[in-house]
């Protein structure tokens, strides 16, 4: 049999007399030519070849990491970011800061023109005074007048209680000293008594009732005129813009001048980010996200700190799914730390690496040494001058490396690259995997 390599030889060295034989054009079209010609007979399988090993590397020790790969979003936290606005329609009068701001809670941070709001809460304020001074009259009046009442009747029982006395003593001495006319005139003192205590008591009932009436309707109407004050101060409040929570201002939407026209909902003015509390988001696709959980530790980076790799943790994986791109993904949040929250802003893009598996110290190779022979992933191990492929035993398959259980050896040499004849041995194809002693096989 010609050896391959000298075929090859024979062909370079014929090319090479051919085209210095030729010129220009024709030179050109028969180095085309050529050199497809040469390149199918390079790359043609050859039956009886068998496997060559490009790559080489020896089986090790070392720790086998496995990573889901994705990518997030830096996002503010839940109320982490706050839109304050204002609920009445009023023009823009004073904004006291400027975007990049930072800012205190409870700080002034805008005012809008609330004359009128101004104006209905005094007309309040002294609709309000004149009532309290309406029931401080009526509390010092009223009672006044109930016990001048109360007097008269007590007089008036006196001289019924006297002019009675005086009609029976006189009746014994009619016509003994005691005149018709005095007699009479005693029995007009009884009629007067009672006249005036049936007056004075119906005058006194009615001032009471006068009394607990007016005195109910003003404390109703300052009930009222307080809440009525109550409710024109809040829509007053709402032409002073606080700032919720310490932060920086991230956004202005109006500038001093502007007229602001409130609807259904609150018009959104200034926002405030709280710049230390921000996370990640990170969007896992669906058939990753049941290996990320809680705890799980997070690398990532992002492309304004090149090479730079910061850490944290998964804290909550959002248990709603979201759709992009017709592909669903699920939400691992990674709440950052101060120290380096500050050093990112919203919506820059992460490239994450989320650890879902690792072991230590174990018996490894490439994953770029398994190959797929018939139904099984085996590995060429280099021996006895060619190279013969095994079936071993894993355990967790990592990122980059795969744990192997038996059927290597440490320091053995496996084919991480490696050209396969066209037709396999079939020795190879009925290959099964390596068992532990008393363990039957599963293919």
């Amino acid at each position: 049999m010609i050896p391959f390599a000298f075929i090859r030889t024979l062909l370079v060295d014929r090319a090479r007399v051919m085209l210095a034989a030729c010129n220009g054009r024709r030179r050109y079209a028969l180095a085309v030519a050529l050199a497809a010609v040469l390149a199918a007979f390079v790359f043609m399988p050859h039956k009886n070849s068998e496997a060559v090993a490009l790559a080489l590397v020896a089986v090790q020790r070392g720790d086998v990491v496995k990573e889901v790969l994705a990518t997030g979003v830096i996002r503010p936290e839940e109320g982490a970011e706050v839109k304050t606005g204002s609920r009445f329609t009023g023009v823009i009068s004073r904004l006291h800061v400027r975007l990049g701001d930072h800012v205190h809670k409870g700080q002034l941070i805008a005012e809008l023109d609330a004359r009128e709001q101004q104006y209905e809460c005094d007309r309040l304020a002294a609709s309000l005074n004149r009532l309290h001074n309406e029931l401080k009259l009526l509390n010092d009046t009223m009672p006044m007048q109930i016990r001048e009442t109360e007097a008269l009747l007590n007089i008036a029982r006196a001289d019924k209680k006297y002019a009675d006395i005086t009609y029976r003593r006189q009746q014994p001495l009619r016509g003994k000293g005691i005149t018709e006319k005095e007699l009479d005139a005693t029995f007009h003192n009884q009629t007067v008594s009672e006249q005036n205590i049936a007056l004075y008591s119906r005058q006194m009932e009615r001032l009471k009732g006068e009394y607990a009436a007016r005195g109910q309707m003003l404390a109703a109407e300052i009930a009222e005129t307080e809440a009525s004050l109550s409710a024109a101060k809040t829509r007053l409040s709402y032409a002073t813009i606080i700032s919720p929570m310490d932060g920086v201002v991230s956004a202005i939407t109006a500038q001093e001048g502007e007229t602001v026209v409130a609807g259904l909902q609150v018009v959104n003015l200034i926002t405030i980010l709280a710049e230390k509390r921000l996370e990640l988001q990170i969007y896992v696709d669906e058939n990753d996200i049941g290996a990320v959980i809680p705890g799980a530790l997070v690398d990532f980076t992002v492309e304004t700190y090149p090479g730079h790799v910061f850490h944290g943790s998964v804290a909550l994986v959002h248990p709603a799914p979201e759709l992009r791109d017709n592909i669903v993904y699920y939400r691992a949040l990674v709440r950052l730390d101060e120290d380096i929250a500050l050093r990112l802003r919203p919506e820059m893009t992460a490239s994450c690496k989320v650890l879902v598996g690792k072991k230590s110290n174990v018996l490894l190779v490439p994953n770029a040494a398994f190959k797929w022979i018939g139904s099984n992933q085996v590995i060429f191990v280099a021996g006895n001058g060619g190279l013969h492929p095994v079936v071993p035993r894993t355990g967790l398959r990592g990122t980059e490396n795969t744990e192997i259980l038996s059927g290597l050896a440490e320091g053995e040499s496996v084919a991480t690259g490696i050209r396969l004849p066209a037709v396999l041995p079939k020795e190879w194809t009925s290959i099964v995997a390596v068992q532990p002693a008393g363990e039957q096989s599963h293919d």
